[in-house]
């Protein structure tokens, strides 16, 4: 819908202009001014796209209504209406930007011809300007996506010059929140969800797609529960997508450089989801209470700790094992014989995974922690096999490289399949989700998730350069299901679309037109 603005001081003018706007097809919200002085009160209160002046009219003739509407609507289209007598002041009024001018009496079909002129002139405008406004966003988040990975200073500027206004959303961001799936959830069309979601929590975000089970969220809000938000999030979700979805909330942003640093440490909040299943949300810097872990079932400390040392993930070994020793710290209700056995269960899984201490040993330090007299020195000697296991572990780091090289390498021959992602990968290589997330980022710098991303955008461009396979047929050779959203992520991921890629324009020379 258009909005129209009719300046004369003839009712009867008006009346006619309004009665040839009805008998057109596109509706128009038509406003009235009876003088040019009335005009510019409108124009001040209502944004309008098109403007019908009349040349002569008290206290503010037409062509100086043109001069100051111009200034204050720079796109607005303008049409003047002018007797044969007036014409000197229709052509005065070309140097302030009047795109058309109506001889009056006006003729019906010219007035119909001039409004379906200027109409099209605004459509093709609104394209122009949605088109260029779609290729800064892709661009912006192009070098954000990689601003957040690496902290490129070169990525930085890029962003500075692509946002430019300082009250964009990149300058107020306040808090971000990683969310992560398991069912390539963000290979659903993002302006849907983005549209209900924003809905159901009343607020508005950007939105930054990362992989098709990763994104973030930028919110600008400072006084806002972002835990009870995530909440709200994770139910969004799971009841209008049927994905159960982990977040990571950041703490408060000072400004969108501290986004980088930020990020990683939400990246390894968000590695938490595989140890706590039943908790959603996790906030940057919360404290765990000590009252969640003594009311946890031993049953559940112990079956972490028998998966650490089964997948020799030592960092969650430690976790789980202070877990254990705060909850028998401060819950004082356990016999001393059901704390030893406990912690003997502890010491004898610990030692089956270590070939070089025999049975007989093994029996010997049982049997010590059985006769300890305090907790303490049986959590001494539990902790000084924790520390074995480790030492051991640590030695046998070159075995874990192998295993990051396997991962790798069935990623690049496995990187067509659909649900290829952290959790297929643990199992063929004998490791914990978790820990193998870490190691993997450790060993790569890049999670897992982002290096499948890498392999299909790599192997997706190499079949748009050297073959004339399909869009559609190439997306799917590279694990998307959903054209669209391939065609979105390539895009997001090189700054330029496959169709610009396969006429040989390169990431780089989109880039370099910043």
């Amino acid at each position: 819908m258009f909005t129209i603005l009719i300046v004369d001081d003839e009712k009867l003018e008006r009346n006619g202009i309004k009665f040839l706007l009805k008998k057109e097809e596109e509706e128009f919200c038509v406003l009235e001014a009876g003088n040019g002085k009335d005009a510019l009160g409108v124009l001040a209160a209502n944004p309008v796209d098109i403007l019908f002046s009349d040349v002569k009219m008290p206290y503010m003739n037409g062509l100086e209504l043109t001069r100051q509407a111009r200034e204050m609507y720079p796109d607005m289209e303008i049409v003047i209406f002018s007797g044969y007598n007036d014409f000197s002041y229709a052509r005065e009024a070309l140097r302030y930007g009047v795109v058309d001018y109506v001889l009056k009496p006006v003729d019906p079909e010219e007035f119909g011809k001039t409004l379906s002129r200027v109409c099209s002139h605004i459509v093709e405008r609104r394209e122009q300007e949605d088109t260029r406004n779609r290729q800064t966003d892709y661009l912006m988040k192009y070098f954000l996506v990689d601003y957040l990975y690496t902290g490129n200073t070169e990525n930085e500027k890029k962003l500075e010059k692509l946002t430019g206004d300082q009250n964009t959303m990149l300058y107020s961001v306040s808090r971000m929140i990683l969310v992560g799936a398991s069912n390539g959830l963000f290979e659903t069309d993002e302006e849907h969800f983005i549209e209900n979601l924003k809905e159901q929590i009343g607020r508005e975000f950007y939105y930054v797609n990362l992989n098709s089970n990763e994104s973030v969220f930028l919110f600008k809000e400072k006084y806002t529960d972002y835990r009870a938000l995530a909440e709200t999030m994770h139910q969004f979700f799971l009841q209008q997508y049927e994905s159960d979805c982990y977040f990571a909330v950041s703490g408060e942003l000072e400004s969108w450089k501290d986004m980088p640093g930020q990020f990683r440490a939400l990246e390894k909040l968000l590695e938490e989801q595989f140890y706590q299943p039943g908790q959603h949300v996790f906030i940057s810097g919360a404290v765990r209470e000590a009252g969640q872990d003594s009311a946890a079932e031993d049953s559940e400390i112990m079956e972490q700790i028998s998966k650490d040392i089964k997948y020799k993930d030592i960092v969650h070994l430690k976790q789980n094992f202070e877990r254990l020793e705060l909850k028998y710290r401060v819950d004082k209700q356990f016999s001393e014989m059901y704390v030893k056995f406990v912690f003997s269960s502890i010491l004898k899984e610990i030692y089956e995974q270590l070939s070089t201490l025999d049975e007989k040993t093994l029996s010997k330090k049982v049997d010590r922690l059985y006769r300890c007299r305090k907790i303490q020195d049986v959590l001494d000697i539990v902790s000084e096999a924790v520390e074995e296991f480790e030492k051991c572990m640590m030695e046998q780091e070159d075995g874990f490289r192998k295993e990051i090289t396997d991962v790798k390498n069935y990623i690049h021959h496995h990187y067509s399949e659909k649900n290829i992602g952290p959790e297929t990968l643990a199992s063929i290589v004998y490791l914990s989700q978790g820990y193998l997330s870490a190691v993997f980022k450790e060993e790569t710098g890049v999670t897992i998730n982002r290096y499948i991303r890498q392999v299909r955008m790599e192997k997706a461009k190499e079949l748009l350069e050297n073959t004339n396979k399909k869009i559609g047929q190439i997306a799917k050779e590279v694990g998307f299901s959903n054209s669209s959203y391939f065609c979105r992520s390539f895009k997001e991921y090189f700054g330029t679309s496959p169709e610009s890629c396969r006429k040989g324009k390169s990431d780089e020379e989109t880039a370099e037109k910043i």
